[in-house]
């Protein structure tokens, strides 16, 4: 049911609930006024439409009642199909941060033996290194 297939139902069922209401006023004046026989006739009247009334409220109401059920099932699932796509994508994103945590080590490893081999080949230029470091350094502290 469309937004203006419901909004057109809406509109009728209201017409026929404001017919009803008049047909009682004017029953009620009837009544009053004339006699048993006009009387009788408004009151079946008024009884078809408010019938009619009723059946149309009646399946108003089903048909109001299955969209929202169908419109909930629809938003489950979508949220379903979320909920798996998400796990999904965190699930490879944990494995792809595993995968650079481990290709990180594995580089610092590989940098520090290096260092540590370049060290031992050549000690005095560590030291050089090392000396000028500290230079830096302490020159950069008694500069503040």
């Amino acid at each position: 049911m469309k937004k203006h297939d419901f909004e057109a139902r809406r509109e009728a069922l209201l017409k026929d609930i404001r017919e009803v209401m008049d047909d009682v006023e004017e029953l009620y004046r009837d009544g009053v006024e004339a006699g048993s026989e006009e009387g009788g006739k408004a009151r079946t009247k008024l009884e078809e439409k408010l019938a009619a009334a009723k059946e149309r409220l009646s399946r108003f109401e089903e048909e109001a009642g299955e969209r929202l059920r169908h419109h909930a099932e629809r938003a489950r699932e979508k949220y379903e199909q979320f909920e798996e796509a998400a796990q999904e994508r965190l699930k490879e994103g944990k494995e792809r941060f595993a995968e650079f945590e481990a290709d990180a080590g594995e580089r610092l490893k590989r940098g520090a033996k290096h260092a540590d081999e370049v060290v031992h080949e050549k000690p005095y230029y560590a030291m050089g290194f090392a000396a000028l470091a500290g230079l830096v350094v302490g020159v950069l502290l008694n500069r503040r």
